[in-house]
């Protein structure tokens, strides 16, 4: 029996750890454009990749990395999460490693363009990367990225917040916890913090632990789950167990914050 193929990709860290309001099938859709991008790479072709000012998608394998297969308005659903991809997402505390500078906000969306055309008799989407994202998917040289698998893992979870919460998380693996403020949950899961239901820090803990029952069903993140301690919860703190045999931990508050401010060192 043939051994199954693994549908792996190292995203930089900074994405994962920044928040954005992307659908499911807008993550899946960036997810896709980053395999297709370092596979190339991993082949030999990081040049050509620089220089393209497009990205060609077939959609056989937009469909495939998206789960629409069996979905007959595919076409609609590709567009919209294409589209999707073109809002602007923030960065903060961002070193741009083009001029060196260190930005306290900085905006940015993942593709400028995307269009699609028959070419051949078959359905090819065209994007074209931010320079800034394109770099970040192509250099992984620094460790400062985190293994995703994504037909077997990423892909299986079925809300925008539990393929969230998972990337974020697994990023921070080595960690036995982690303690996220409400007021850095809304921001990393896209949600305002004058939202109608989640602005409510009861409401917003049932949310987070609905998805993390699912990410401990169907990930390698097998004990993750939310502390019900009353002390963080009246500071309106969200202490998510992830690893309890790792020797790491961040108990302070502030601790995520200061660790995204690191980021900027790399480069």
């Amino acid at each position: 029996m043939a051994k199954k193929r693994r549908v792996t990709i190292h995203k930089a860290n900074e994405m994962i750890r920044g928040g954005d309001s992307l659908s499911v099938y807008g993550k899946r859709a960036l997810n896709a454009i980053y395999y297709l991008i370092q596979i190339n790479v991993n082949k030999g072709n990081k040049e050509a990749i620089e220089k393209a000012d497009y990205i060609p998608l077939p959609f056989p394998y937009l469909r495939k990395m998206m789960n629409l297969e069996k979905v007959e308005s595919y076409v609609k659903e590709i567009e919209k999460a294409l589209t999707e991809l073109q809002n602007p997402i923030e960065l903060n505390n961002f070193k741009n490693p083009k001029d060196g500078q260190v930005y306290n906000w900085y905006s940015i969306s993942f593709i400028s363009e995307a269009s699609w055309k028959m070419d051949k008799n078959k359905k090819i989407a065209y994007v074209a990367l931010s320079p800034l994202v394109k770099w970040l998917m192509i250099n992984t040289n620094d460790g400062n990225f985190t293994k995703l698998e994504l037909i077997d893992v990423v892909n299986k979870l079925r809300t925008k917040y539990a393929m969230k919460l998972y990337e974020y998380l697994k990023s921070f693996e080595n960690y036995r916890y982690i303690d996220i403020t409400q007021k850095h949950m809304l921001k990393l899961l896209g949600l305002s913090e004058d939202h109608r239901t989640y602005k409510n820090y009861a409401n917003l803990k049932q949310l987070i632990e609905r998805q993390l029952e699912e990410i401990a069903k169907k990930t390698n993140l097998k004990k993750v789950k939310l502390s019900n301690s009353k002390n963080l919860a009246k500071e309106k703190i969200y202490r998510i167990m992830i690893n309890p045999k790792a020797t790491k931990k961040t108990a302070d508050k502030e601790k995520i914050e200061e660790m995204v401010k690191a980021m900027i060192k790399r480069f």
